[in-house]
């Protein structure tokens, strides 16, 4: 059994692999040591577990990883199934890295665009020769909306709302709403459209937490990922354990 933990910004997300089938899933506002015991005390048949974190994480965290499975903390130096163009890869998320992993694995031999919706929208493109370009990175719907109040002295800060679809704010309230979720759904669309321009044959895939209110938002033919950085860490996680079989990343 495979254990995937990505750590984010606001949250850290874990899936049990089983011969690549995500059989359990998890999602955690705090994650510590504690949080990996119970995780191996309930599921005593992990053997494999891989990491990657966007934020400094302790580090009894991967000292009980590595004591207690065949452990992989992803990093630029880490073999992948893909060729990086980017670059600067020193600097790449990681959490980018594995959701084109993830992407290339489900789509063999096509043009993907990954367009993660977490606390920053981040958009990644894999050609069809199993490339990776590089892409964009813009502030995601929480952190808009913080934005707009902190760096003014009137603007109150609004929650999100997933089912706000007004073009036209009535009052400061839903004005803000407006600009912000219509004008994130407006400018992904936008970009998705002018990668489908330059790339006729393109796959989309929209993961993150913002996921479920960006794909009733948008009207282009997209397909729905939510755990597509934990396949991406198992597809990444798998060579590393199957004797004779260690992928090796090319780099331009």
């Amino acid at each position: 059994m495979n254990l995937a933990i990505d750590i984010g910004n606001s949250r850290a997300k874990t899936g049990l692999f089983v011969n690549g089938k995500l059989v359990k899933d998890g999602v955690y506002d705090s994650f510590t040591q504690g949080t990996l015991k119970l995780i191996f005390k309930e599921n005593p048949g992990i053997v494999n577990s891989i990491l990657c974190s966007v934020t400094n994480y302790p580090v009894a965290i991967k000292s009980f990883l590595s004591s207690h499975s065949h452990f992989v903390e992803l990093s630029p130096e880490t073999s992948v199934p893909v060729k990086i163009a980017y670059k600067t890869p020193k600097t790449l998320g990681m959490d980018r890295l594995a959701a084109v992993c993830g992407a290339n694995a489900l789509y063999q031999r096509k043009n993907v665009l990954v367009v993660n919706a977490g606390t920053c929208v981040t958009f990644d493109f894999v050609d069809n020769k199993n490339t990776y370009r590089g892409g964009s990175i813009s502030p995601g719907l929480d952190m808009r909306y913080k934005a707009l109040h902190t760096f003014t002295s009137r603007l109150p800060l609004i929650e999100p709302d997933m089912k706000f679809k007004k073009l036209i704010g009535a009052n400061t309230e839903e004005s803000i709403k407006s600009g912000v979720q219509m004008g994130i759904a407006s400018e992904v669309e936008g970009i998705i459209r002018k990668y489908q321009s330059e790339y006729k044959d393109l796959t989309i895939i929209l993961t993150g937490g913002s996921m479920p209110w960006l794909l009733k938002s948008l009207k282009i033919k997209i397909k729905a990922e939510p755990f597509l950085v934990l396949t991406g860490l198992n597809v990444i996680l798998s060579p590393f354990h199957t004797k004779g079989n260690l992928a090796s990343a090319e780099r331009f």
